[in-house]
């Protein structure tokens, strides 16, 4: 999709601060937008001190990212950052009628399925007058059909519900909806640079213009697709400065195009994210979130590229690591140890060495695999 003139004009006063930066000042023979790389997490953890700017005064905060390339990223924001990207965020929340002090019930990325969990958030929701409830899709269907089977009352105060970090899908929405009697609204982002879209008044992914750039490429060849056809999302922050992320992989498969009103849309390929089946349950496998940091610590004492867990079935567990591994037990005690207390069931964990492990066709690596069958 051709970039509208105003945009244009953006671009290429923000291709002539990136000279700022070592990696972007020893390019040559760049002239043009096109002309730039394309980037992922492989490279820029590679080139780093590249990257980086010299230190921020002030705090500087640290997160991860889920390891969808292999091991999780370290992310930085300065102080200054997380405000803009949070300010960007809020516009998006105000066009749903969010005021500027408000009270917002934030999910756990543990799963739910557990009824103290459930009766926490529940009672939580009834006493104190919440605006929002932000949380994963998986987590906010849990929690809506824990409050429906119990007849809870829902304040009045609520004006939406936000999912985030999941693909939604449309009996889920139906679920959330009913429960809470208010819209829920979604939002497409990284951990990296935040917002890159939300919900309008249309129910369609409207991207943040003022915040980021966004471009179909074909997989591959790395050229623009036509308008209206899928191909690999890349991303340009312009909020995010202190590491630049430059048409940079989201490792996600969407298409874009302007709706009636003139606003860039985008649609994403709709992939249905791994669950952790036990026998009459389904546990999401967002829990591994909480292991982010300690495979990221892993990765830099270790020689780990990358790493997948695979569930061969309903208490059987595979870790798949490519790379070089000094302390093999301490990492299973620890993991066999995770998995028991997240799925409250005696579980066993083998470890397996592999040279590379296969990235989907979107260039991701699933980080979570259940090979077991729904009729087991």
């Amino acid at each position: 999709m051709k970039a509208p003139v105003d945009m244009e004009r953006r671009l290429h006063q923000f291709m002539e601060s990136l000279t700022e930066y070592p990696y972007y000042r020893a390019l040559q023979d760049v002239r043009q937008w096109s002309d730039l790389p394309v980037t992922d997490k492989a490279l820029i953890n590679e080139k780093r001190e590249l990257f980086e700017l010299p230190h921020h005064q002030g705090k500087v905060y640290e997160s991860f990212t889920s390891g969808t390339t292999g091991i999780p990223f370290r992310c930085v924001k300065t102080a200054e950052e997380r405000w803009r990207l949070a300010m960007a965020l809020y516009r998006h929340r105000k066009k749903w009628g969010l005021p500027p002090k408000h009270h917002m019930l934030l999910l756990s990325n543990r799963s739910l399925s557990e009824s103290h969990h459930l009766d926490y958030y529940a009672n939580q929701l009834q006493r104190q007058d919440y605006h929002m409830i932000q949380g994963r899709a998986s987590a906010l269907v849990s929690l809506a059909q824990h409050i429906s089977q119990k007849n809870m009352e829902i304040p009045s105060s609520l004006l939406f519900v936000q999912n985030w970090g999941e693909p939604v899908h449309a009996s889920q929405k139906q679920t959330i909806e009913r429960a809470f009697r208010v819209p829920l609204v979604d939002y497409y982002g990284l951990e990296e640079i935040w917002c890159i879209a939300f919900s309008n008044q249309l129910g369609q992914l409207e991207i943040d213009e003022d915040s980021v750039y966004v471009e179909v490429l074909e997989p591959g060849t790395n050229l623009p697709v036509q308008d209206g056809t899928y191909g690999e999302v890349v991303v340009t922050s312009f909020l995010m400065r202190s590491i630049p992320y430059v048409r940079y992989r989201t490792g996600d498969i969407g298409r874009i195009r302007r709706n009636e009103h003139g606003a860039q849309i985008i649609e994403l390929f709709p992939i249905r994210n791994a669950q952790i089946k036990l026998p009459g349950r389904e546990i999401h496998s967002s829990i591994f979130r909480y292991l982010d940091k300690f495979f990221y610590e892993l990765a830099q004492n270790e020689q780990i590229k990358q790493f997948q867990v695979v569930q061969e079935s309903y208490t059987e567990f595979r870790l798949l690591i490519a790379g070089s591994l000094s302390e093999e037990q301490h990492l299973r005690t620890r993991l066999e140890k995770f998995l028991q207390q997240s799925l409250k069931t005696e579980v066993s964990l083998t470890i397996e060495r592999k040279e590379q492990i296969p990235l989907t066709a979107s260039g991701k690596l699933q980080s979570f695999i259940s090979l077991v069958n729904d009729n087991a």
